[in-house]
């Protein structure tokens, strides 16, 4: 199982209620902590893992920045 966050926006993807949340830094720091505490063990006992994912704040800001770019005719290569 993966335990998908953004550092970026400080957030985890919650499966209970389906969406991105925010939590403390200190919070998210912990989880990684767990997942390298997690991949140190063996391989049965590693099954949760935590990814670094685009929350749902990245994707507006980028289409957010796609749409000005188009309304002001700027093409991104």
């Amino acid at each position: 199982m993966a335990l998908h966050s953004c550092s970026r926006h400080q957030r985890l993807f919650s499966r209970r209620c389906q969406r991105w949340v925010c939590f403390s830094p200190a919070t998210i720091h912990a989880m990684r902590g767990y997942d390298a505490l997690l991949c140190s063990t063996t391989t049965d006992a590693a099954f949760l893992h935590v990814l670094e994912l685009s929350c749902d704040h990245c994707a507006a800001s980028v289409r957010t920045r796609a749409q000005s770019n188009a309304e002001e005719g700027v093409c991104e290569a």
